[in-house]
């Protein structure tokens, strides 16, 4: 029996809806971070990244070095190939005559090494500078950065008369165009030594690579005065490109990067 007084029942679907909004606004202030949590967050990261950005940029420079010198290696091969097939084998080039020593410094002609770089590599290279180097020699700058630098080597005789055999094209990816063996050179990092044979009736490109004993990586690698190891002077580990050839353009944990 009624009163005259009017009963209405709580609505169900308010009160879900309102213990739905106040849950959530709970796991909103559960989720949040405190300022100190985000700043040791970010401290962390920071550490993380300060051990490991060095190591990281390291490789990377590894890897642009090995890659770089494969390339250039490649691009002297073709030219080298392109310039035996119009100028005939390397022993019928003209290297220039056998010249007078000081019985102590081999002179090269500085004439007849501009000519070989002119008449048998310039024209089949994508040069865009060239010129006499710091300590002799003439170089060209291709357009892949690097810079190669002619020089011959060979023997002297008992009457101090020097006769070449070998051309050697020293590649510096820093510009540097000094005599192979000056002590700017850094031939694990930014040179490399190529031959050529003079007497050789072949093209073939070579890296410089004197061993001793049994040709292999390790007597490559510890040869005891051109060997790729820290305990050789940077200017004299000409080895270097050899050794990085034969481990497949792979600079390995052995290898004196620093």
């Amino acid at each position: 029996m009624s009163d005259g007084t009017a009963t209405f029942p709580l609505a169900p679907s308010l009160i879900i809806e309102g213990a739905t909004h106040v849950a959530h606004s709970q796991n909103i202030r559960r989720a949040a971070f405190t300022l100190a949590e985000v700043l040791i967050t970010l401290g962390i990261i920071g550490v993380v990244a300060a051990m490991t950005m060095p190591t990281l940029i390291m490789q990377h420079q590894k890897k642009v070095f090995a890659t770089r010198v494969k390339q250039t290696y490649s691009i002297i091969s073709n030219a080298l190939l392109s310039s035996v097939a119009d100028n005939g084998a390397p022993n019928t080039w003209n290297f220039g005559d056998s010249v007078d020593t000081d019985g102590t410094n081999i002179k090269n002609d500085p004439e007849a090494i501009k000519r070989l770089a002119k008449t048998y590599f310039a024209p089949y290279l994508k040069v865009v500078k060239e010129g006499t180097g710091q300590s002799g020699g003439y170089y060209l700058m291709l357009s892949n950065g690097s810079t190669l630098t002619f020089w011959t080597d060979g023997a002297i005789d008992a009457d101090d008369i020097y006769t070449p055999d070998a051309l050697y094209i020293i590649v510096s990816f820093n510009g540097n165009t000094n005599v192979y063996w000056n002590e700017s050179r850094d031939y694990s990092r930014n040179d490399v030594i190529m031959t050529v044979g003079i007497n050789s009736d072949y093209a073939k490109l070579s890296f410089f690579n004197w061993y001793s004993g049994e040709k292999n990586r390790n007597s490559i690698k510890n040869h005891y005065r051109y060997g790729c190891n820290k305990d050789i002077p940077k200017h004299q580990r000409m080895n270097c490109g050899a050794l990085l050839q034969m481990d497949g353009w792979e600079i390995k944990d052995d290898y004196p990067w620093r």
